[in-house]
């Protein structure tokens, strides 16, 4: 609980609303056509924007992406020792940490150990050595994990397919994780390839098992995509050397989609089909207990240029994935615009005229989406919910607020 480095791979059908993929017949029962080869996550997007910039220090990242340097004060509680609330802190949004509720966070994941393929070593772990974010979580109680991401099928088989490169990483991961007194992993592999799942499954058992050799208190978690569609997550064989899983719920749509949608729908629907519930579903009857299942939801929103104000029409243009910041900074705070909601998917949006003909659509979670899905993973028993990412909504204390409503102890 965003990067996703090549726009052609088959993750490109797993994190699609718009395919029946519960269904053997789910090509002929489409609801909306998904174009596979323009997929790009939010993700992959940032690191897009951002992986060449050479930043050494948090204040230059801070400088980047003006982190509000006013302090936040956010309702008093503790999370509840049965909720995992977990979120991932992006390099990019640099002290942004400094406002962070820690109280309310059961683990964040610090993101990240960027794979060089085809060594196993780092092309930049960024601010990990340094940050103050880790001393900050870790004396509120709060568990620090490092992500290790690869993206890309070109990526993830050169890296999956050398031994070497494998144990290069575990080493290498090993040794920061000691560095920090970290509590363990997330491993976020993204595109992997049907002809590799078996040498997927290989390296999360041998990662797992290494890492627990050294302490046996680290614990070893693993990203899912929406829909794990090319079937590459084989949950019998790994589930096993697996703390808990955190999936992806998010980018159902978005800068890959034909038409318009929210980034989380929340039930299965006509207009924007598959949602939220059936990923859950899915995995579950792939035997994930829920109990291990840590429901990630976006802190970002979608947003188009389009000829028609419905929403679900047809696309004329992607224009970005903005932070819960900027859509409040912008389109609430400064420019009043009404804010509308959709009941079936659970999902807020606005729209916005842009020109004699033309409009915009800005599809976003807030109090009133994510309260409804937070309701829905306690009224479930699911292990707890995800942020992607912390600090998208820095300066503002409404979704701390909602956490400490929803899953605070006290």
């Amino acid at each position: 609980m965003k990067k996703l480095f090549f726009a052609i791979f088959p993750l490109a059908l797993l994190i699609s609303c718009n395919i029946d993929l519960t269904s053997k017949d789910n090509k002929e029962n489409s609801v909306h056509s998904i174009d596979s080869i323009n997929f790009i996550s939010q993700r992959h997007l940032h690191n897009q924007k951002f992986e060449a910039l050479n930043f050494k220090t948090e204040v230059q990242w801070d400088s980047l992406n003006t982190i509000s340097p006013k302090k936040v004060l956010h309702k008093k509680g503790k999370v509840h020792p049965d909720i995992r609330t977990f979120g991932w802190h992006i390099y990019s949004n640099g002290s942004s940490y400094k406002n962070y509720n820690f109280s309310m966070l059961w683990g964040l994941s610090y993101f990240s150990y960027a794979l060089q393929p085809k060594t196993g070593s780092y092309k930049s772990i960024y601010q990990w050595k340094t940050t103050s974010l880790i001393d900050s979580a870790k004396t509120k109680g709060c568990k620090v994990f490092f992500s290790v991401s690869n993206f890309g099928s070109k990526n993830n088989t050169i890296f999956l397919r050398n031994q070497k490169a494998q144990k290069t990483l575990i080493d290498s991961i090993s040794s920061l994780l000691a560095l920090r007194s970290a509590d363990g992993i997330n491993i976020d592999f993204e595109g992997v390839s049907k002809k590799d799942k078996e040498y997927f499954t290989k390296f999360i058992i041998e990662i797992s098992k290494s890492l627990k050799q050294d302490n046996p208190n680290y614990m070893v978690s693993l990203c899912l995509y929406a829909i794990d569609w090319n079937d590459i997550f084989d949950i019998n064989a790994i589930d096993s050397y697996i703390d808990f899983y955190t999936l992806m719920g998010y980018d159902y749509y978005g800068s890959f989609s034909k038409t318009t949608g929210p980034v989380t729908p929340f039930k299965k629907s006509k207009k924007f089909g598959n949602g939220l519930e059936t990923s859950v579903d899915h995995y579950k009857n792939k035997g994930i207990q829920l109990n291990k299942l840590i429901v990630g939801l976006p802190y970002y929103g979608a947003e188009w240029y389009t000829k028609n104000p419905e929403i679900g029409t047809i696309v004329t243009k992607f224009k970005s994935h903005p932070p819960y910041k900027s859509i409040r900074q912008l389109y609430i705070d400064s420019l009043k615009t009404p804010i509308q909601f959709d009941p079936k998917s659970a999902s807020s949006y606005i729209i916005i005229k842009d020109g004699n003909k033309a409009y915009r659509q800005l599809f976003f979670e807030d109090v009133q989406s994510l309260s409804i899905k937070y309701d829905w993973i306690k009224n479930n028993k699911i292990g707890g919910v995800g942020i992607w990412a912390l600090g998208y909504d820095d300066g503002y204390s409404e979704f701390w607020d909602l956490l400490t409503e929803k899953f605070s102890q006290e």
